[in-house]
């Protein structure tokens, strides 16, 4: 459950996409996998900035930047935290327009650019009805709303600072079609938009993944296997995977490596930026209920094994 700077700024439009979406017709996706499942669990979670080397990240990523130009809040102080409550979400069937709307734009454009660009858009004739007749991939995902709080050093606020959509596509294959769709719907509108002050980013497989990570992709079960069609699907060039952790190999003012590490729920529980030589610049941890429950399991065991020695040894005790 990372997040990018850039979602507070989207978030309410994200919001207005979600209420459209939920009231749309589920329909079958065309390469829909029954294998993959989502497991999305209601509950906190909480990050910490667990460790941070602000000279090696402004001499390895970004020498004007720090880790709060990447996410939410505090980010830039070792000890910050940041918690996420998972409210609920529905299964339900995106358009291509859906797509659109609420992956690509809310990445390239502010909230201010984008209601402006979808009236022009529907001047030149591409609303969600052209769009979705032209473009007529379907995608079937889970879509989860949760609340956020951002990173801070010091105590969380009573209210969150805004709350956020996460999905989960049930089909890792359909990131490929995405991709395509987008290229070839961005082309078409960069020559419409050609006079206006809009132009549609060109985006490759890595980038695309990238974005997707850093801005709440959670993934299915099995993990390892859903990770691996995904990127083999959309021919990454230097993106890999290992279990159940995305693996980026990245250039900024030299090489480093981002590792993003997904949970039993399905969403990101860790992530880790590394230079050339596997030295930690920047680190995010996550203490959520899942280690509680493998915590409290394991003391149950502990308990359990202990009440049976106990007994065991009462009655071989002799009596006097």
């Amino acid at each position: 459950m990372i997040y990018i700077k850039n979602k507070t700024k989207t978030s309410l439009l994200s919001l207005f996409l979600l209420g459209i979406i939920m009231c749309g017709v589920l329909s079958t996706t065309a390469l829909a996998s029954l294998n993959y499942q989502s497991t999305l669990v209601k509950g906190t979670d909480i990050f910490t900035v667990s460790e941070y080397n602000d000279a090696v990240w402004k001499t390895t990523v970004n020498n004007s930047t720090n880790p709060s130009n990447w996410f939410e809040g505090e980010t830039n102080i070792t000890g910050a935290k940041s918690k996420i409550t998972m409210k609920g979400w529905r299964d339900t069937t995106w358009e291509t327009y859906d797509v659109l709307t609420g992956i690509f734009m809310t990445e390239f454009f502010s909230l201010e650019e984008i209601f402006p660009l979808l009236a022009l858009m529907n001047k030149l004739g591409y609303n969600e009805t052209t769009i979705n007749a032209n473009y007529t991939n379907n995608y079937k995902l889970s879509y989860g709303v949760r609340s956020v709080w951002n990173f801070t050093s010091s105590d969380y606020p009573e209210e969150q600072s805004y709350i956020d959509g996460i999905m989960v596509f049930k089909n890792p294959l359909d990131f490929k079609s995405m991709l395509d769709d987008y290229s070839n719907l961005s082309a078409e509108l960069n020559e419409k938009l050609f006079f206006s002050n809009y132009s549609f980013p060109s985006l490759n497989a890595d980038e695309f993944l990238w974005n997707l990570a850093l801005n709440g992709l959670a993934i299915a079960k099995p993990q390892s296997e859903y990770l691996e069609d995904l990127i083999d699907e959309l021919g990454c060039e230097n993106v890999t995977s290992s279990g159940s952790t995305l693996i980026f190999e990245r250039y900024g003012e030299t090489d480093y490596t981002v590792e993003i590490m997904y949970g039993n729920e399905g969403t990101i529980s860790s992530l880790l930026v590394k230079d050339v030589d596997d030295n930690i610049i920047f680190r995010i941890v996550s203490t959520n209920s899942e280690w509680i429950f493998y915590i409290i399991l394991i003391v149950m065991a502990v308990c359990g094994v202990v009440l049976v020695v106990y007994i065991i040894v009462k009655k071989r005790k002799p009596k006097i």
